[in-house]
């Protein structure tokens, strides 16, 4: 039985990995679907695969928010550049 459910796991993680990437939300509940199953009957093996699946989530949404930032830092830097253009009277096409 329990090696059945391993299979499907495994099987509907592989035919949605592209959309778990994607979502750490999604990430973790396969993740922690995975741990009740590798680890079923074993609470404290499971209590310390969940604890992994937290912080696999911490680092995902992390990784998400870096990207946002690095977004809006050069956001940010390409409108000072056109700020300081603006306020110098400098224009880059030599007019």
């Amino acid at each position: 039985m329990k090696t059945t459910l391993l299979t499907l796991s495994l099987l509907t993680l592989a035919l949605g990995s592209s959309s778990a990437r994607a979502d750490c939300a999604t990430q973790q509940t396969l993740c922690e679907a995975r741990c009740s199953i590798e680890y079923f009957g074993e609470k404290a093996a499971k209590m310390g695969c969940e604890s992994r699946c937290m912080a696999e989530r911490a680092a995902c949404s992390t990784g998400k928010g870096a990207e946002k930032a690095v977004e809006i830092g050069k956001k940010a830097w390409q409108d000072t550049g056109k700020f300081v253009e603006g306020f110098t009277g400098d224009d880059k096409n030599g007019d």
